[in-house]
């Protein structure tokens, strides 16, 4: 756009050869024609009566329809400060005239490049969050299951994406036994939560069948060893709780400590006992659980180490010491499990929270 006639028509036999032209006099024209024809790229001088090319450079970027145009200032004007303002403005380059044709035609060029490679990177990173949303959705929905047995379970999961790595499930079998197993695949998100449905489906069908934990564990294992890549593996702590004998039967792998309080007396401390399901195949495990009484007042704790990982502005990790007397506090008093939360973000101090949060309590009441 230029307000020459003489320049106009320089600048139409330049560039019309490679390139489909559009040509304006005033920067009322400009603003009329990209409300008809979004334009690809748009050529503007600065000095015309009425609307300056600045003024129409601020008025196409202030547009969200407009404002991905790119935009070349071609002016007389050689001072510093009016290449700074039309940079400034949001122009993607400033060419001074007199200019020769093969730069103009490059800078052209390369601009226009420039410009469609953005949208489609643009385009295709929308694709891509769609397919991403479309899956969160459906491991959301295969990972609610109606079998999840949440009697004398309190729970608190804070994921740090929507597909989060962190699994709880429960369910109870004709034998009075609840189990419930804690899981906390490697990373977050999708690569984290794509396993999660197979292992559910696993439990809860060996559930129904009335198998025992070490055979669930046995094939949750072996189906993540030898159906999963390498790196991708689960940290679990398996709980099976006999109701009639009143005792609790805990294996731990990778996990942090499982800890059984009395009101706020520790009774009882399960620590891991081999590596994360699906490193290594079952006969390889050094499975031996441990098993405490669990009567009337006490409470069980399992969690994940995303709240050990919680780092606050100097550095330091929520970690074990922060952890226990917070424990301690919910063993002794009927507290929301979002007290952990509370406290949680209060140390991040704003941080933000690198892995997911899981926590589950299990109460004889």
């Amino acid at each position: 756009m230029d307000d020459e006639p003489l320049n106009r028509l320089v600048l139409q036999d330049l560039i019309e050869e490679q390139y489909e032209l559009e040509v304006v006099e005033s920067g009322e024209a400009c603003l009329e024609l990209v409300k008809h024809r979004i334009p690809d790229l748009i050529l503007l001088d600065i000095n015309m009566p009425r609307l300056s090319g600045f003024d129409v450079c601020h008025t196409l970027k202030s547009r969200l329809e407009t404002t991905n145009i790119p935009i070349i200032f071609l002016t007389a004007l050689m001072e510093t400060e009016d290449e700074r303002k039309g940079f400034k403005l949001g122009a993607v380059d400033y060419i001074t005239k007199p200019f020769t044709e093969s730069v103009l035609l490059a800078r052209i060029k390369t601009h226009l490049a420039l410009s469609f490679t953005r949208q489609m990177v643009e385009k295709n990173n929308s694709a891509l969050k769609q397919e991403s949303e479309y899956f969160e959705q459906i491991i959301s929905t295969m990972r609610k299951d109606k079998r999840f047995d949440k009697s004398h379970l309190r729970y608190l999961i804070s994921p740090v994406e929507k597909s989060n790595g962190d699994i709880v499930l429960s369910a109870s079998n004709d034998d009075n036994h609840q189990h419930i197993l804690v899981g906390d695949f490697t990373g977050h998100g999708l690569n984290a939560a794509i396993a999660g449905p197979l292992v559910s489906s696993l439990f809860y069908i060996q559930m129904q069948e009335n198998t025992t934990a070490p055979n669930i564990l046995e094939l949750i294992n072996n189906e993540l060893f030898h159906k999963l890549p390498s790196q991708c593996f689960l940290a679990a702590t398996y709980i099976d709780w006999d109701k009639t004998a009143q005792n609790v039967t805990i294996w731990n792998f990778g996990m942090p400590s499982t800890v059984i309080y009395n009101r706020e007396d520790l009774v009882g401390q399960s620590d891991s006992i081999s590596v994360a399901l699906g490193i290594v195949e079952c006969c390889e495990h050094k499975i031996t659980p441990v098993a405490f009484p669990f009567s009337e007042g006490n409470k069980l704790y399992s969690y994940t180490d995303g709240i050990y990982e919680v780092a606050n502005n100097e550095g330091e990790y929520f970690g074990e010491n922060a952890l226990q007397p917070i424990l301690q506090k919910l063993s002794s008093d009927q507290i929301d499990l979002s007290l952990l939360q509370e406290r949680v973000e209060e140390f991040a101090d704003r941080n933000p929270i690198q892995d997911d949060v899981t926590l589950i309590e299990l109460s004889y009441d």
